[in-house]
């Protein structure tokens, strides 16, 4: 009878420890291979600052540049960081994130880009915009899912939806600069 329960006993504590490693493992499992605790809350944080979804397969140097500069209000020919317009934001952004230079106006901009159909778009490609003008006279940066960076007259550095019917009307086209 000894045996008997010695054995039930340790059957039923190797039952328990098999069902505890399963279930650390599948723990395991349950978060994004190579993220982080920290990292996940940052990209909670990045995408409740911008309002937009952010995962680990984004561009997060992009993001953190753009929320970075969220807000800073417009002013023509200014870039700084206390004022800035859309072409110099754009500038500043492709030299700290792509390492790469780029004109210095949406017009500019748009005749150095190789053009890329709406349906096309990808992140880090250029957005033109004819607001009220027969030129290119906006450029921002498009992001993912039809969002966009660029920085507006009325408030600023910020995301909008190439979807939303003011943006609908002026757009031209996008492009990836050469």
């Amino acid at each position: 009878m000894y045996l008997s329960e010695r054995f039930i006993k340790l059957t039923a504590l190797f039952f328990v420890f098999v069902f505890a490693m399963g279930s650390c493992k599948s723990k395991k499992m349950s978060k994004s291979p190579g993220t982080s605790n920290k990292q996940s809350n940052e990209l909670r944080i990045l995408s409740n600052k911008l309002n937009l979804e952010i995962d680990k397969n984004d561009n997060i140097h992009l993001y953190s540049y753009i929320a970075d500069w969220l807000g800073i209000p417009h002013k023509l020919g200014s870039c700084t960081k206390e004022a800035i317009d859309c072409s110099c934001f754009i500038m500043l952004l492709y030299k700290n994130i792509y390492n790469k230079s780029i004109p210095r106006t949406a017009m500019e901009m748009y005749k150095a880009c190789s053009l890329v159909d709406l349906d096309k778009l990808e992140e880090g490609n250029l957005v033109f915009f004819k607001i009220k003008s027969n030129k290119v006279s906006h450029v921002g940066i498009y992001l993912k899912k039809g969002w966009f960076a660029h920085v507006s007259t009325s408030r600023g550095v910020m995301i909008n939806s190439l979807d939303e019917a003011y943006y609908k009307q002026y757009f031209i086209g996008g492009g990836q600069p050469n």
